[in-house]
């Protein structure tokens, strides 16, 4: 029986370190589906080298945030029913055994769990992990009478079911955009990018951000459905003071060249609105991260979002 990396058993990497401390290295490799319903699941995995000369399997996943209340649960089945092949052999079956956590850009760093698996150790082995396609249930009144269906392929863990800002972050209403909103973007290093226009500004007596942001053109699949989260590590300021405040719940808007009169959501900064806030200088910054890290036999790629200008 294939064992679970004890507390005993350390993964020989930069000193060793226990199972409950293993972090996945910038060589992890991912694995993707979907929901036709939406949402969907990533697993992130990695061989690695025990201490006694042996192989390991280690890796983590997550599930989307938001996704329809008939799927939920079903991440953890597929998981059940995944495997992993090395080079077409077959070394792992049922990977429920992976700790779940919230889903994020770049796996690099996340903390795994690891498993024994019956390979031996040499280096530059790449693990190439299956999530099987499955049905999850009948068509009914609930799902339009359509076919509720799991496939490999998507954006996993960071398509949501819904691309709508949460009633709770909509609570100030819509304001147009004036023509001081400051205007910021950046781009993928695989192509594309986002652009953001907000402004902070008195709405109901508290100092709020108000704004949009766009997808820009020419991005492939793995960063399309990105844009939130990146913009969940930005960090906006006022007064070089930073606001509490997350820009990935600003609307969605087609891309634009001037912003004036766009229809915008505000978020509430915690601050009371005082005439003075209106002098003071505010600031956004885009952060410049990994978006998207893979390992494959044919390769590895890496994909960097970065301001520009």
């Amino acid at each position: 029986m294939r064992l679970l990396v004890s507390l005993g058993m350390m993964i020989a990497l930069g000193g060793a370190a226990a199972a409950s401390e293993t972090r996945l290295s910038e060589g992890v490799s991912l694995a993707q589906g979907s929901f036709n319903t939406g949402g969907g699941m990533t697993v992130a995995a990695e061989l690695r080298r025990t201490s006694t000369g042996g192989t390991a399997l280690c890796g983590v996943w997550a599930e989307s945030e938001s996704q329809a209340a008939y799927t939920a649960g079903e991440a953890r089945r597929v998981l059940d029913h995944a495997s992993v092949s090395v080079g077409g052999r077959r070394i792992a079956q049922d990977l429920g055994f992976l700790p779940k956590i919230a889903p994020r850009l770049d796996y690099a760093g996340a903390p795994a769990r690891c498993r024994l698996v019956d390979l031996p150790w040499r280096a530059g082995l790449v693990p190439e992990v299956f999530l099987p396609r499955r049905v999850i249930q009948p068509g009914n009144r609930d799902t339009g009478n359509n076919l509720v269906r799991f496939d490999p392929t998507g954006a996993g863990a960071m398509a949501d079911a819904l691309d709508l800002v949460p009633l709770v972050r909509r609570h100030i209403g819509l304001v147009p955009l004036s023509p001081a909103a400051r205007v910021v973007e950046g781009r993928y290093s695989s192509g594309g990018g986002l652009r953001l226009a907000a402004e902070i500004v008195s709405v109901n007596g508290r100092a709020a951000l108000c704004g949009v942001w766009s997808d820009l053109p020419g991005q492939v699949p793995q960063t399309e459905p990105l844009g939130r989260a990146v913009l969940r590590e930005a960090v906006v300021t006022l007064g070089g003071r930073a606001l509490s405040v997350d820009p990935g719940a600003l609307r969605r808007v087609s891309a634009r060249g001037d912003y004036t009169g766009a229809a915008a959501n505000c978020l509430d900064t915690g601050l009371r609105w005082m005439p003075a806030l209106g002098h003071v200088q505010s600031g956004i910054a885009l952060p410049n991260i990994v978006v998207h890290r893979n390992t494959t036999p044919r390769g590895a790629q890496v994909i960097r979002f970065a301001p520009r200008g």
